[in-house]
């Protein structure tokens, strides 16, 4: 019940003709990590020529010095400020970038990815959280930084953090990529972990975790019950409407009711798809 967030390398035209057959809610072509330097201008020319739905962002490495100003400010409007911001550190950053196109309003996912992002990221949403779809958390550039080993008990507690700072300023939060493609126990674990918390969405990189993360449980068949019975019965009732409910000798209130809705919302999306 995650929304899916697909990188796609931008060097690999093979790939770029089925953006539009990925069963992904979310394309983001990347342009940083998954295009080695000699490909970088090849990758620049092949993005520019897509024709993008709505939900493509494009990943620029803004601060690599391999793209020109001028280039930067062509893949930002032809995105139409859809764009992923790679090993951000402070607002400035940000500033110099809008500066670049300030005829564009910006839409940015914001990827958190060293500890000076995270002590900056209040500032930086106070900013622009209006111009910001989602934080992302890239765990594995944030332990290469800081010489943490990659696991969930030295992860969570980060997690925890910037999905509080998403939520206080109403904009997603997008859970990080996970690299092992033969065993996919953890990724589920993530999956759920992500969304027990409140996550929005999943960074993917493999047709095969879109595969998986739709297989995931991420509710108990006793829960899915409770689930459906109770949303049976407040389905109808408007938003505004909403009062206290005892359903099956448990308490309902409006919080919860909300949850129930937007829970199901998703499990009829699945469904569809």
């Amino acid at each position: 019940m995650l929304d899916t967030y697909f990188f796609i390398p931008g060097d690999k035209q093979k790939y770029l003709d089925k953006i539009d057959v990925v069963k992904s809610d979310y394309i983001v072509i990347d342009l940083e990590d998954a295009v080695a330097l000699k490909n970088k201008n090849e990758a620049l020319e092949l993005v520019l020529g897509l024709s993008l739905q709505p939900n493509c962002f494009v990943r620029i490495p803004f601060f690599e010095n391999c793209y020109s100003n001028e280039q930067v400010a062509k893949l930002i409007q032809h995105f139409e400020g859809r764009i992923a911001v790679p090993k951000l550190s402070e607002k400035a950053e940000i500033t110099q970038i809008k500066n670049l196109v300030p005829e564009i309003d910006l839409n940015m996912i914001i990827l958190v990815e060293n500890p000076l992002c995270i002590i900056n990221l209040v500032e930086i949403m106070k900013s622009f959280s209006s111009q910001i779809h989602g934080i992302g958390f890239g765990t594995h550039d944030f332990c290469s930084i800081t010489g943490m080993k990659h696991t969930s008990e030295n992860l969570d507690n980060y997690k925890r953090q910037l999905l509080l700072y998403a939520k206080a300023f109403n904009v997603n939060y997008i859970d990080g990529v996970d690299l092992d493609l033969k065993d996919f126990t953890q990724f589920k674990k993530e999956c759920v972990f992500a969304f027990e918390m409140g996550a929005s969405g999943k960074f993917l990189i493999h047709p095969k975790q879109i595969e998986k993360l739709r297989e995931v449980a991420y509710l108990s068949d006793a829960e899915l019950d409770e689930l459906h019975s109770v949303y049976e019965i407040i389905k109808d009732i408007p938003d505004n409407m909403i009062e206290v409910y005892t359903i099956g000798g448990k308490v309902y209130e409006k919080p919860h009711i909300m949850r129930i809705k937007k829970v199901m919302r998703k499990i009829q999306e699945f469904s569809k798809n």
